[in-house]
């Protein structure tokens, strides 16, 4: 019989792989089963067993002979034996596609197809039999290398001669024969050759294009087309199934091009690779936040309208804003739907839909009949409640005596108020989407949007590109920020980004409004997409531009949430309000006159608490408002001077409205205002338009301390640096040198270790103020980055409090830092993480490194137009990356058309399967780099815990293991049982822990709340011969069990101290763990050294390290950021700094110090001083530790997340 099945060996013993659908996925008897019943894998059964997709491996040449019967015969007896046949022999497309189905429970899997010697033997003889027909040479009796032939001394050998592969006949993209193997390209040739050019890292100049056309002809390659034929096709290719690049003009007289973002979402959702990971409604996790649709934003904010529009039961749609009855017969409007995790199940990907809705009360008197909804009375609904929806009570209201659900009086927001009309629907009709939608379902696609800026150039010299891209939201984290989920969407070195905003709001307005039809290939039918932003991204340059932000520091210096609640100067501490002008303009004048004077206790005091206090958060609306105030003014002939003031004292500006503004300042300029030529003037540049078309489109709704080491604190610092364990921690030891001589150009991988090491070598070489804020800002960093987060009420108080803890210690070391804008925005991490969720998941790394895309993409274009090439360069390698993997396309007509696909599904097509096969093809010795570099390789699937690596001892038996030396009575002793030693094991969190490292573990008999066990791992054994060594697996583990003892008086953080030995299997490991000596309580120094190697030579040289003095005492390392969710149950509690007292503490430190340095300026004699403050002045040997990178690691390590959730 045959099948299409192939039987896993080793590791996949007992599983099968999917020859039709090569999605390498091993899978067990159950899940094949399962998997034969899908549509998707008949058609590829139908594909696979079609006489035209089976081409011949390597196709023969025009000019060679025609094999005869008798080889052909001996061809086929030459093939294996295969179990599953050969499905290429199948003469027409098979419909009984039972008879390719295994009976699965009848199967044995110790004999599991096994050819026998006859057959063997036979394919043996065939094959050497035909090679000798065919080349008139025995391969079984050749000699490889040649021996045996005569070693002719002094004769020169012919070479051989260099045959070229058959040209390729002169045509037209458009004319090209097509291979239904290759579509939608014509060949093979010219779809390897087209996928080559348009790989997003690797872009090809039409030079190197030439040479690998070359060097394909010269090796025989038959057909290869020419440069000009393969720009032709992409051509034709990109006019008919690519996304299209939109022109716009802006209003501020740029051009520029838009990658059509409605087309990219429709190609998403007809992604197999793609769209089963997507997600569309929010979820009530019940406290557990570590996905976007978890967190507030998407949960509560955006308008359900948009974000959940509709669910689907049986076969009725139930759209929010609609009547609906429930089992129990109550009416009520649905206002937002969202899921929950199953009750039935405890797997993540199981959820049952819920409706949260409002009562509607019907109203009965006279002639009043309809209903009054009750927006302030909500309830939340189960989907199983859902009885009727809103076209079956139209049909059912009369025999069930109600009122027409088409009758909505009105409704009442808050208890005891009076009835307000119905605005969010027409009553009569019902929600919107339910007629456009046509029966069809409709989808929310939530996207990040992003922003930023990056050169063109790959010199110095800098060439500015303003570039927008996106990510679909509903992506989980661990693919959120992969290279193949970003998605381009315009660039130009010309038009400010407000100014591109425009035109990705007019796509973004007109999806909303009609919708996106795309084939959502996981359910097989059309849909209806409405997209929406969740979050715009960026810097904080970025974000003030596109909030209408002053910026992170206005004229005077001053950081302002919302300037109106106060807009005292940071230098001078006055109000800068229309009462107080002249003293603003006072201060400024003898600022100008005399420089900045410095300032008093008071002055730091105050600027501390301004900086620290908590100010009304803005508003869309507030920020509207102030800008038509400010338009206004200018239009009125108050002037540039008044409208500089008003951009000052609110710290609202609008770059977008500001070009407006000069315009219309530069052509009444000489016309006195009021008049009515001043209005004419002023009338020729609006034309009219209302003071919104000129604000941004993206309010359309849709001297600081620092401190140096003298040269002996920096060589032991490196000593410390390079002494560091780093185990645990997920990075490689690091390199001291450098991060002590580079300190000022740090990277943020290298602050992230700082982070994590700072506490264990900086305790003594800054000042104890300083130490503490570095401690503080440890205990910080794993609490903001921890990925998932179980109970996000208690994670925000924690991280509240960690935020106030390092702020309060910084005040106390200095207020100086409280010039930096960072610290403030700090300050808003919270209610960000409430919104939006983990702070990884709004992270800009992964967009910031797609600025190398985009720079290739500049460099190789022609400079001429930078803008419509960047933007058809990324669609086209978006278009690639669409067919390779194996998404549905449709031709597309006009850009114009209200919908940009069809929504027929006959007019959308699968790519050929050979086009797909490119992606699981598996050639010995290279890797598969076309599936690399567009991201295709699907390695989510975590190694299996408990998964071991042998190392090269020789199994042994139980007495003589460490295991049983330690823990006699653990393990039962089976007579001839050997135990293999492994050198490495799979924790569950997918890390390989090796022998030495402190690991923590789960014991099986311990509560599920429990702590779980901190252990150094010393020995790591597998049974012989086992069901466990079969599949590569290890059985037990021993662990030194180690328990916190107390707290370190130094680096305040736990203490541990061995207890005893354990024996657990190898599936009980969590994770590893960083801990480190207790070098600050036995003054460790560099006494010991090691040698130095160089070009992987060692040599005579030597370097100092840290010996260890009572190894025994460890510290456990709770600023580890990986796996901080296990770590942090371990961390000390840190008493909280009175936030005044070290406000004061701070400014008189401060002050102590400007004097001590004035005091030395002049080269007076410094006088003997009481200190009016208990606090020590800050010595002046402490001032500046890593150059800057203080400075750079508190504004680029921690809060470089931040930078764009402020504005």
């Amino acid at each position: 019989m045959q099948t299409v099945w192939a039987a896993g060996v080793g590791r996949h013993r007992r599983k099968w792989s999917c020859l039709a659908c090569k999605d390498d996925k091993w899978r067990d008897a159950r899940a094949a089963r399962r998997h034969e019943k899908t549509i998707l894998h008949r058609e590829n059964v139908g594909h696979l067993l079609s006489p035209q997709i089976c081409p011949s491996s390597s196709p023969t040449r025009p000019d060679s002979t025609r094999n005869s019967p008798l080889l052909d015969l001996l061809a086929d007896l030459s093939e294996p034996v295969s179990p599953h046949g050969t499905p290429c022999a199948a003469a027409a497309p098979y419909d009984d596609y039972d008879s390719f189905q295994l009976d699965w429970d009848a199967i044995d899997h110790e004999q599991l197809y096994l050819p026998s010697v006859h057959d063997e033997r036979l394919t043996t003889m065939a094959s050497s039999l035909a090679a000798w027909l065919a080349d008139g040479e025995d391969p079984a009796f050749s000699d490889a290398d040649g021996s045996d032939s005569p070693d002719v001394q002094g004769e020169d050998l012919d070479p051989e001669p260099v045959q070229p592969g058959a040209t390729r006949p002169p045509q037209r993209g458009d004319t090209a024969p097509l291979n239904p193997t290759w579509f939608p390209w014509p060949d093979k040739q010219t779809c390897i050759l087209d996928i080559l050019r348009h790989l997003p890292r690797s872009l090809f100049s039409d030079a190197q294009l030439q040479v690998i056309l070359w060097g394909l002809s010269v090796l025989g390659v038959d057909n290869v087309p020419s440069t000009r034929m393969l720009k032709d096709i992409d051509s034709s290719l990109q006019s008919q199934y690519g996304i299209p690049s939109v022109w716009y003009e802006g209003a501020l007289g740029h051009i520029y091009y838009v990658n059509h973002l409605p087309s990219i979402i429709a190609q998403e959702m007809a992604n197999p690779r793609v769209r089963p990971h997507i997600r569309h409604y929010p979820e009530d996790a019940r406290g557990r936040v570590d996905q976007p649709w978890q967190a507030a934003r998407w949960l509560y904010e955006i308008d359900p309208a948009i974000a959940t529009p509709m669910i689907r039961k049986g076969q009725q749609d139930f759209y929010v804003f609609e009547l609906t009855k429930l089992m129990d017969g109550t009416m009520v409007v649905p206002e937002r739907w969202y899921t929950k995790p199953s009750a039935r199940s405890s797997s993540p990907f199981d959820f049952e839909y819920w409706a949260r809705a409002w009562r509607a009360h019907p109203v009965v008197s006279g002639r009043t009949r309809g209903y009054v909804i009750h927006t302030y009375d909500t309830v939340e609904v189960p989907a199983s409640d859902l009885l009727l929806s809103f076209p079956h009570l139209l049909h059912t209201y009369r025999m069930d005596g109600q009122p027409d659900p088409c009758n909505i009086i009105g409704l009442i927001a808050t208890r005891g108020c009076g009835v307000l009309p119905w605005v969010y629907t027409d009553p009569a009709v019902g929600n919107r989407w339910r007629m456009r939608a046509q029966g069809h379902r409709v989808l929310s696609y939530m996207i990040w949007l992003y922003c930023d800026d990056t050169s063109g150039n790959m010199s110095k010299k800098w060439n500015k590109h303003n570039s927008f891209l996106f990510t679909a939201a509903g992506l989980p984290r661990v693919m959120v920020h992969k290279e193949s989920s970003i998605h381009f969407l315009a660039t130009s070195n010309i038009a400010p980004p407000l100014e591109m905003l425009d035109g990705i709001v007019d796509q973004l307005e007109h999806a909303q409004m009609h919708g996106i039809w795309a084939w959502d290939i996981e359910g097989r039918e059309m849909v209806l997409v409405i997209p929406a932003v969740l979050a715009m991204l960026g810097d904080n340059p970025m974000q003030s531009e596109l909030a209408c932000h002053v910026g992170l520091q206005d004229l005077t210096g001053s950081v302002l949430t919302n300037a109106d609640d106060d807009t005292r100067s940071i230098e001078t501490g006055s109000h800068a309000t229309d009462s107080d002008g002249s003293i603003h303009k006072d201060a400024m004048h003898q600022l100008k006159r005399k420089g900045r004077r410095s300032e008093t206790m008071q002055d730091l005091v105050d600027r501390a608490r301004r900086f620290l206090g908590v100010n009304a958060p803005r508003t869309r609306q507030d920020t509207m408002d102030k800008l038509r105030s400010m338009f206004d003014e200018v239009t009125n002939g108050k002037g540039k001077t008044r409208y500089t003031k008003m951009k000052t004292d609110t710290g609202i500006k609008d770059t977008y409205m500001d070009v407006f503004v000069e315009r219309i300042l530069k052509h009444v300029k000489g016309i006195r205002a009021g008049t009515d030529r001043y209005l004419e003037a002023v009338s020729a540049i609006t034309q009219g338009h209302p003071v919104e078309e000129f604000m941004s489109p993206a309010l359309i709704p849709i001297k600081t301390p620092q401190w140096k080491l003298n040269d002996i604190q920096k060589a032991e610092l490196q000593v410390r640096l390079a002494s560091f364990d780093v185990s645990g921690l997920g990075f490689p030891p690091l390199a001291a040198q450098t991060l002590v001589q580079y300190a000022g150009s740090l990277t943020g991988r290298d602050f992230r270790a700082i982070a994590q090491a700072a506490p264990f070598v900086l305790y003594d070489l800054v000042p104890h103020e300083c130490y503490e804020a570095f401690l503080a800002l440890s205990a910080l960093v794993p609490l903001v980055w921890q990925p998932c987060i179980e109970n996000i009420e208690e994670h925000l108080v924690a991280l509240q409090a960690a935020i106030d803890h390092f702020l309060n210690c910084t005040a106390r070391w200095t207020p100086r830092w409280f010039n930096k804008p960072k610290f403030h925005i700090l300050r808003h991490l919270p209610d960000h993480i409430r919104r939006f969720g983990p702070a990884i998941l709004f992270a800009t790394e992964g967009f910031e490194s797609y600025n190398a895309i985009i720079r290739d993409h500049s460099i190789h274009s022609n400079r001429q137009a930078p803008s419509r090439d960047i933007a058809r360069g990324m669609a086209r390698c978006n278009r690639v990356r669409h067919l390779l993997s194996g998404g549905k396309f449709c031709a597309r007509g006009p850009v114009t058309t209200e919908l940009p696909y069809s929504d027929n599904e006959h007019e959308w097509f699968w790519p050929g399967p050979g086009v797909g096969s490119l992606i699981n093809v598996n050639i010995p010795s290279f890797r598969n780099v076309i599936a690399d570099y567009f991201g295709l390789i699907d390695d989510t699937d975590p190694p299996e815990v408990g998964s071991c690596v042998h190392d090269k001892t020789r199994p042994r038996p139980l007495e003589k293991t460490a295991t049983a030396i330690r823990v006699p009575r653990a393990l039962i002793h089976v007579e001839r049982r050997l135990y293999q030693t492994c050198q490495s094991v799979i924790a569950m969190n997918g890390e390989a822990c090796r022998l030495g490292v402190f690991v923590l573990a789960r014991e099986g008999r311990a509560a599920s709340n429990a702590l779980p066990l901190i252990g150094c791992l010393h020995e790591i054994l597998q049974i012989c011969h086992s069901p466990a060594q079969q599949h590569d697996q290890a059985n037990w583990l021993l662990l030194e069990i180690f328990q916190v003892i107390g707290s370190a008086d130094v680096y305040h953080l736990p203490r541990i101290q061995a207890s005893g030995w354990v024996v657990l299997p190898a599936t009980a490991l969590i994770c590893c763990v960083n801990v480190q000596h207790n070098c600050a309580g036995h003054h460790c120094t560099g006494s010991s050294s090691v040698s130095v190697y160089e070009e992987r030579e060692k040599t005579t040289k030597t370097m100092r390290r840290i010996e260890h003095r009572n190894p025994s005492d460890l510290i456990l390392n709770t600023a580890q950021m990986r796996d901080a969710a296990h770590v942090q149950r371990f961390r000390t509690r840190v008493q909280q700094l009175e936030r005044d007292w070290a406000i004061h503490m701070g400014a008189a430190a401060e002050l102590n110090a400007q004097k001590l340095k004035t005091l030395k300026t002049s080269k007076a004699t410094p006088k003997r001083q009481s200190p009016a403050v208990p606090s020590a002045a800050v010595p002046t040997q402490f001032i500046n530790v890593f150059h800057r990178s203080g400075k750079l690691f508190l504004s680029s390590q921690i809060i470089h997340m931040t930078d764009s959730r402020d504005a």
